[in-house]
């Protein structure tokens, strides 16, 4: 848990630098569709690109040096579907007939891994369903292509950085994440009875649109001036 939490900070220091880069057309974009902006769009832009950079951090970090990945002789990939059942006993001595051994097995590092990818993508599943108002075929889909995107990543030694694949490409992650794509996908829908509306808000990013402001007289000059 420590070692995800590291990650994760490390992706809160770099968001201040990438959030502009990332979040600010599609703002501008809003704000040229809408003519105004609300905090609720504001914060769900921007949540999303940290959520976007914690999730690349956590599957991408650490790097390893490209001697050590050079030195690595291990298989690239494994692609025996459902092969964490199979490998369960074996790695965390869980028996089914042994209640003891369930506590163990549980928390063990093989487990906490298999159900850190189920949770990985649930965020994407809701802002593909809350924000930007996926079908859940298409959520499903692109929560596949997301983590498909991750394996390759790895498997492509992040695209030749690296001599060989330094983690490894399993069929099983790709299956895990697009269930929790899914899962959050699901899970939105009774979050939606809580949260505020979506044509709510749009209409209130027109509403605001509508009054000319100082600040935007403001910002509109000194954008021509500067052209």
């Amino acid at each position: 848990m420590v070692f995800y939490l590291r990650i994760v900070w490390q992706a809160v220091l770099f968001f201040p630098f990438a959030a502009p880069l990332i979040a600010l057309p599609f703002l501008i974009h809003h704000y040229r569709k809408y003519g105004g902006m609300t905090f609720a769009r504001f914060f769900l832009a921007y949540s999303l690109v940290l959520y976007a950079l914690c999730a690349y951090f956590l599957v991408i970090l650490p790097l390893p040096s490209q001697e050590a990945v050079a030195r690595m002789t291990g298989p690239s990939t494994q692609l025996i579907p459902f092969s964490f059942f199979r490998d369960l006993s074996k790695e965390t001595g869980f028996q089914l007939t042994e209640p003891s051994t369930y506590l163990p097995a549980l928390f063990s590092t093989f487990t906490l891994q298999f159900l850190f990818n189920i949770v990985l993508l649930m965020p994407l599943g809701f802002y593909l369903r809350y924000y930007f108002r996926r079908k859940m075929l298409s959520a499903v889909l692109i929560t596949f292509g997301v983590s498909l995107f991750f394996e390759i990543t790895q498997l492509s030694g992040l695209y030749g950085f690296y001599p060989r694949a330094y983690r490894l490409f399993d069929v099983d992650d790709l299956i895990c994440n697009t269930l929790g794509g899914f899962l959050g996908y699901v899970l939105t829908g009774p979050l939606m009875k809580v949260l505020p509306d979506r044509d709510e808000i749009d209409k209130r990013s027109y509403q605001k649109g509508e009054r000319v402001t100082f600040t935007r007289r403001g910002l509109s000059f000194l954008v021509d001036m500067f052209f």
